[in-house]
């Protein structure tokens, strides 16, 4: 996946954890436009916790991100038994202080 500057320069430790965390299986995909002038994101979220981010345009990742159960939370209309298995990982990796690398 090609990777935008930004995110190879600045997100070593993260990309570490991440790595022995495992990215895991995508659940879904949403798209999310905060009016950046690059244009609108797409978030993947996976069976890990991981939140990839990547510029819906050009497809380059942005960043990824060790989520708060909240975030996972705010992505789902329904919370299935499959999201909660997510949420209740990213509680684990929030009392780790995963998420702060």
């Amino acid at each position: 996946m090609t990777q935008s500057r930004h995110y190879t320069e600045d997100r070593k430790a993260r990309e570490e954890i991440i790595r022995q965390i495992g990215t895991g299986k995508e659940i879904t995909t949403v798209r999310v436009d905060r009016g950046h002038r690059n244009g609108a994101e797409l978030h993947t979220i996976t069976t890990t916790g991981i939140i990839i981010i990547r510029n819906e345009r050009t497809h380059k990742m942005i960043t990824k991100l060790i989520a708060r159960p909240g975030q996972i939370r705010r992505y789902f209309t329904e919370i299935t038994e499959e999201v909660q298995k997510v949420i209740n990982i990213a509680r684990e990796h929030q009392t780790m202080k995963y998420n702060l690398a």
